[in-house]
């Protein structure tokens, strides 16, 4: 297990803890190349710094998630993707963050077990906020919670059950998570209202996630959930006039989702990911 860290911009720090939002991705570096910096130095490494940016001149703090990988984390080095080389939001093409830390780019994921929010003062000191207790139990002291979407992060096969799922601590069980309390399945017991888990080894699952991926308007976007006739994505626009133009709102830097009519789509098609062992993961050289 490899640990990771990702800077939160003040949105979705304020989405943790107001819905306990669970959603990780985007760049992420290993937590020890930033030890000792200031908050002005850690904005300014992602190149999030200045009076237009998120954090504004001179923040007081930052906070981070700092989190322990497993095995259906893609990770990848980033590039400059044909098109997206002058949007407004930074990029990384050089796989590297403006301080020379090496960064990964996190496919968007569900939090892991036992990741950890702290907050960096002024003089380097850390606090923990919280942790994420699991797709069933959610962010420790948050005041919501952000029931596990199934097109996002892992999912288990057990018996004839198919169910979101994280896995434990020591990524030798899953806990499945079944919402609802129709016909909640045998084994499972209730952890929050209207919220069963039961814990499988990983042994006697099939452990995976699913990417649903579709076409709309010229851009590829990814499903994230339907209700109805309308469907929640996220698109990747090639400008800010292009996000206007679609419609679509910044929910972190370079993260754009839409709601979009279902009968838009087109070329729907599930990309499966399977667990992948450590040494064939993304790494710099």
């Amino acid at each position: 297990m490899t640990v990771l860290e990702k800077l939160l911009v003040p949105e979705v720090s304020r989405r943790i803890v107001e819905q306990g939002y669970d959603v990780l991705t985007g760049p992420v570096y290993r937590p020890e190349d930033h030890i000792g910096l200031t908050p002005v130095e850690r904005v300014r490494a992602l190149g999030l710094d200045g009076p237009d940016g998120p954090f504004g001149e001179a923040p007081d703090h930052v906070d981070v998630v700092r989190f322990g990988t497993h095995p259906l984390m893609d990770l990848r080095v980033p590039t400059n993707a044909l098109g997206h080389a002058d949007v407004p939001w930074p990029t990384y093409p050089t796989g590297f963050l403006r301080d020379g830390t090496a960064t990964w780019i996190l496919t968007m994921t569900r939090m892991p077990v036992s990741a950890r929010y702290v907050r960096v003062g002024l003089d380097g000191t850390e606090r923990e906020f919280s942790r994420y207790l699991g797709a069933a139990r959610g962010w420790q002291g948050a005041k919501g919670y952000f029931p596990p979407l199934h097109l996002i992060g892992p999912r288990a096969r057990f018996g004839a059950l198919d169910l979101p799922c994280s896995y434990t601590a020591d990524q030798q069980s899953v806990e499945l998570v079944w919402v609802g309390d129709d016909q909640v399945p045998e084994g499972f017991e209730p952890v929050r209202p209207m919220v069963h888990s039961r814990t499988a080894p990983v042994s006697a699952c099939e452990v995976f996630d699913i990417a649903l991926v579709a076409r709309w308007r010229d851009h590829r976007v990814r499903v994230l959930q339907q209700a109805g006739d309308e469907v929640l994505v996220v698109v990747t626009p090639d400008s800010a006039a292009d996000a206007a133009e679609l419609g679509a709102t910044e929910v972190e830097p370079g993260v754009f989702q839409a709601t979009v009519a279902a009968g838009e789509l087109a070329d729907r098609e599930g990309v499966r990911s399977d667990p992948m062992p450590t040494q064939s993961r993304a790494t710099h050289g």
